[in-house]
């Protein structure tokens, strides 16, 4: 045979194969723009949520495997429909999981099933009991942001990504629900976040910007419709409470850890002052019933064998003295101190094993508990961790930080756990850069810090 008749045959066979694979995996009914996103979250060792918005109505369910390319062995949720006055968006429960396995998703769209990217994800359930892994987190960026940093959080492979609040910056107060629809698409169509949201199981709790207007509280015109977009878009964990204009608080365990998440500005009453006399005392939480929660698993956490991290969307550490206290605070923890001396009591009474993670503040920072003990007498001395912000300008907030802050755009954090299932659970908190390197805080010491939680021995 002659060596140009081969090299013709040779291509056509090729052509011949890419063809096959193309109709085998791919079917050509659906646009690409079918679906606006996806991605998964309310992550558990056997079920995940899965949220989607798609263009037009559809009838949708998911496909689910541990295999990425043949989808073999595969099983599906149950259907759904998104329908033009829900913004077609909907979202569905993936359960009868195993633990400790990569799962990878795709969406069927009326029948139809397409292998194109921008309709599938992966998420890894997490074992039951003592395991070690990575979790990132980060807050305040730009709505809709497609930064390099998402990419470079990607490349950390976490179990799980937390946004720690202002997930936008729309600052809605009017045109409530309708305004929070676009907000959360520009956030999730982004093609930067979605590769990222894809990649890996998403959990979120709100800030001021993305929840209302800087610095807003439950006076806020839109707290209903903030809190029902919330509850309907988002892959969340199961809430606390479930009131019209109940908080969005949740909680979650990963292995040994439970991760509190609590929502400290649906709720939130301001302090009153008169000049630097303050009038009336604030409340983050809002009511006891909050309060109580949050107490409550605390202590179920300890009494279980579990370390906590806490989510406080706003800065812990601020008080007279520090380097960015004002005498009228009203935001941050600095003018709720009985509220926070409640807590650190609270703490300290019941010897409860736990650490906190911030967002709000445009900067990373870090705190051994040297400067976080509001108990009375002392007795709780917490560590913290700031990391911020993804892509919005630096700035410094509350303070000190015993292992020093630095405030400049591009930055996060991350939680590495390590637990062999022994007395206690070790935790590395790292604050990196854009490109992923270490942060130099102000003092020029590597922002990095080992400390170990002990599991109580009553569990």
């Amino acid at each position: 045979m002659k060596p140009k008749r081969k090299l013709t045959l040779s291509i056509m066979g090729i052509i011949v194969v890419i063809s096959v694979l193309y109709w085998v995996f791919y079917t050509p009914n659906l646009a690409d723009d079918e679906v606006a996103y996806v991605l998964a979250g309310g992550l558990t060792s056997r079920s995940a949520v899965v949220s989607f918005n798609t263009y037009r109505p559809a009838k949708v369910r998911v496909q689910v495997s541990t295999e990425a390319i043949t989808f073999a062995n595969s099983h599906y949720s149950a259907y759904t429909e998104t329908i033009a006055e829900n913004y077609n968006t909907s979202k569905v429960l993936l359960d009868s999981l195993q633990p400790d396995t990569q799962y990878y998703y795709r969406l069927e769209i009326n029948d139809t099933i397409d292998a194109f990217e921008g309709y599938s994800g992966t998420f890894t359930t997490p074992k039951d009991g003592a395991f070690s892994y990575k979790v990132a987190f980060g807050s305040c960026m730009v709505t809709g942001s497609n930064s390099d940093i998402f990419e470079q959080i990607a490349r950390e492979d976490p179990l799980l990504f937390i946004s720690t609040g202002d997930l936008h910056y729309e600052n809605i107060n009017r045109n409530c629900e309708a305004n929070f629809i676009q907000a959360y698409y520009r956030v999730f169509s982004s093609s930067a976040q979605s590769k990222l949201y894809r990649s890996t199981a998403f959990a979120y709790m709100w800030d001021d910007h993305d929840y209302g207007n800087n610095n807003s509280d439950a006076s806020s015109a839109c707290q209903q419709d903030a809190i029902a977009a919330y509850r309907d878009f988002i892959p969340h964990y199961p809430l606390a409470f479930q009131e019209d204009k109940a908080p969005i608080s949740q909680t979650f365990s990963l292995g040994r850890v439970r991760f509190i998440l609590t929502d400290l500005r649906s709720q939130k009453v301001k302090p009153e002052y008169d000049g630097c006399e303050r009038t009336k005392v604030g409340t983050n939480f809002g009511s006891e019933a909050h309060m109580k929660w949050f107490q409550d698993q605390m202590l179920l956490a300890k009494d279980s064998g579990q370390v906590v991290v806490w989510l406080s969307g706003i800065p812990y550490i601020n008080h007279e003295g520090g380097p960015n206290y004002d005498c009228d605070e009203d935001d941050d923890w600095g003018g709720f101190p009985e509220e926070r001396q409640a807590i650190a009591n609270f703490v300290k009474e019941h010897q409860i094993p736990i650490s906190i993670i911030c967002g709000d503040a445009h900067m990373v920072a870090m705190d051994d508990g040297s400067n976080s003990d509001y108990a009375e007498g002392g007795g709780a001395p917490i560590p913290v961790f700031h990391a911020a912000p993804i892509d919005r300008y630096g700035s410094y907030k509350g303070g000190p930080y015993s292992k020093g802050y630095r405030s400049r755009s591009g930055q996060y954090g991350t939680i590495e756990v390590e637990d062999n299932g022994g007395n206690e659970v070790c935790l590395t908190w790292t604050a990196k850069d854009k490109n992923g390197n270490v942060v130099q805080s102000n003092t020029e010491q590597e922002l990095s810090y080992q400390f170990c939680l002990p599991i109580s021995s009553d569990s």
